[in-house]
């Protein structure tokens, strides 16, 4: 089975499997994860065990495009899912079944309904076909509608331990390879985009350098640092999830002001305040 390659919970493993292998695996799954863990690729996974495909038939389900998988995702800036696209869920021209009578749906980061696309999901989810599984993932369980969770079959996946993370880069010859399994605490997704991308690598580096320059209240250094993230806001709530993580390993009373800090920004960025007022405030914040 799929499943069975996608790194640590085993114990989730096994109940799919066997839930697969007896077809007790409800019409819809939810399965949650935290940011960085893979949730979407394992709904992948899970989509080629639903349907028994072949190595060949699941490379058309990772490139997005089997005839018998259909992946919603959100779109626009915020990732919004929108209603149009949970209606043409049975209208899609290309999700008409070519090789077997199943079918799977794949919603991704169902954190992003409105309440139009979530009432249309739930109409679906109540009045269920036989030959459609939906597969629906989260990295915020608190943001699903309590009607759609009890209509679901729920898993989490659970972050990987560092020396699961080291064995899946045990190739991976980089020299903050260590330091990143350290900071994010295993999560493979994270550690990755940093190896990947110079871009990401360096708002993690920001966040290493903004946590000292507040910790000898350097506001100065704080403000010149922050500035780089005028009218950036996606890099900027990177920059807050990097300093979160790395406070939440030293939980001092400085590190609590920051994160203390850290929710008052995502409160204010959520109500789409202006992000340089956002950074000023943080920067009032974090002073003891």
């Amino acid at each position: 089975m799929y499943i069975k390659s996608f790194i640590a919970n085993t114990k989730t493993i096994l109940s799919l499997e066997e839930k697969i292998k007896n077809s007790r695996l409800s019409h819809a799954v939810l399965i949650f994860a935290k940011e960085g863990l893979g949730v979407n690729f394992f709904a992948k996974l899970l989509a080629g065990d639903i349907l028994n495909v072949d190595k060949s038939e699941f490379h058309l389900i990772e490139t997005d495009s089997h005839p018998q998988v259909q992946i919603i995702k959100g779109s626009g800036a915020s990732g919004q899912i929108k209603v149009e696209n949970i209606r043409d869920i049975n209208s899609n021209v290309n999700f008409s079944s070519l090789s077997g009578d199943k079918r799977v749906v794949i919603i991704q980061n169902c954190e992003n309904f409105n309440q139009s696309s979530a009432n249309a999901l739930l109409k679906n989810l109540e009045e269920p076909k036989d030959d459609i599984t939906y597969i629906l993932t989260s990295t915020d369980s608190s943001a699903i509608l309590s009607t759609i969770r009890s209509r679901c079959q729920i898993f989490t996946l659970t972050q990987p331990s560092k020396e699961e993370c080291r064995q899946y880069f045990n190739d991976e010859k980089n020299e903050n390879l260590s330091a990143l399994i350290d900071i994010y605490d295993g999560n493979i997704g994270m550690v990755k985009n940093c190896i990947e991308s110079p871009k990401r690598m360096e708002i993690l580096q920001k966040a290493i350098k903004a946590q000292e320059y507040i910790r000898i209240q350097d506001q100065y250094s704080l403000a010149k640092l922050l500035f780089n993230f005028n009218k950036k806001k996606d890099e900027f709530s990177l920059f807050l999830n990097d300093i979160e993580y790395i406070c939440n390993k030293n939980l001092n009373d400085n590190n609590i002001n920051i994160l203390n800090a850290i929710t008052k920004s995502r409160n204010a960025m959520d109500s789409n305040a202006n992000l340089a007022l956002i950074m000023e405030n943080f920067i009032i914040a974090t002073k003891k």
